[in-house]
C-alpha cells in the first residue's frame, strides 16, 4: 500500500494543569489561567509498521508566567503536580528551559520531516499534545506544520474497549500498573494500545478470510 507520509510523530506531554469547563485546554481568556507543558515525550514512529525509530524525553523548567500565577495563588500547578510529581523545585534542578526544550524538539523533527513536511501526530487525546507544542513553538516564533490525519487512541479506546480514559485503556491492553504519569512512558503505551488493538483486528481478519483493503 502506498504512502503519503513515511513517519508519524507520537507524542505526550505533563502539564502545570488544564482550563477546566474551556474550549482551550491551554488558556482562559477570562481568567487569564494558563498553563505550559513540564515534561515531553516524543516517538518517530514508522508510518507503515509503527516500529519505533528514535525516542525524545524532556523535563522541562516552570516558566516565568508558571512561576507568577503561583507566586500569587499557591495552589496553582498543584493537582497535576499530585499526578505526575514535576514540582518546580524538582525542576529548577532537574529540567532545562524553554528554549533548550524547543530546540531539541525541532533538531529531532527537522530530522526526518525536514522544514516543511506536515505533522501527523500520535497520542491519547493527541490534539491536547498538539495545542501545548504548538503553544512552546509560537511563543519562540517557531511555526510547525501539522496535518489533518492524526491517529488517536482515544478514538479507539471508547467505541472498542470500552475505556473512558488512559489509565483504563493501558491495564486492559498493556497490563501496566500506571504510577506517576510519565510523557514517555505514557506514549510508549499509547502507542502499544494501538498495535494490539492493530494486531487483534488483522488476526480477525485473517481468521475469518476477510481481505483488508
Amino acid at each position: 500500500m502506498a504512502m503519503n507520509f513515511e513517519f508519524i510523530l507520537g507524542l505526550d506531554c505533563e502539564t502545570t494543569g488544564v482550563c477546566v469547563k474551556n474550549n482551550d485546554p491551554l488558556y482562559n481568556k477570562k481568567t487569564k489561567e494558563k498553563h505550559q507543558a513540564l515534561s515531553w515525550g516524543f516517538l518517530v514512529i514508522d508510518a507503515l509498521t509503527y516500529k519505533v525509530i528514535e525516542k525524545l524525553y524532556l523535563e522541562v523548567k516552570w516558566n516565568e508566567e508558571s512561576i507568577q500565577q503561583k507566586e500569587k495563588d499557591p495552589e496553582f500547578g498543584q493537582y497535576a503536580v499530585n499526578i505526575h510529581g514535576l514540582s518546580q523545585d524538582y525542576l529548577d534542578v532537574n529540567g532545562v528551559d524553554e528554549e533548550e526544550a524547543v530546540r531539541q524538539i525541532a533538531n529531532l523533527i527537522i530530522k526526518y520531516w525536514g522544514t516543511s513536511s506536515p505533522l501527523n501526530c500520535l497520542g491519547h487525546n493527541v490534539h491536547f499534545d498538539i495545542r501545548f507544542l504548538q503553544d512552546v513553538f509560537e511563543r519562540h516564533e517557531l511555526t510547525l506544520r501539522f496535518s489533518q490525519r492524526h491517529v488517536d487512541s482515544f478514538s479507539l479506546a471508547h467505541p472498542l474497549w470500552n475505556a473512558h480514559n488512559s489509565d483504563e485503556l493501558f491495564n486492559l491492553l498493556v497490563g501496566t500498573e500506571r504510577k506517576d504519569h510519565n510523557a514517555l512512558e505514557d506514549i510508549e503505551m499509547t502507542l502499544e494500545s494501538i498495535k494490539v488493538t492493530r494486531d487483534l483486528f488483522t488476526k480477525f481478519l485473517s481468521e475469518n478470510n476477510i481481505e483488508r483493503l
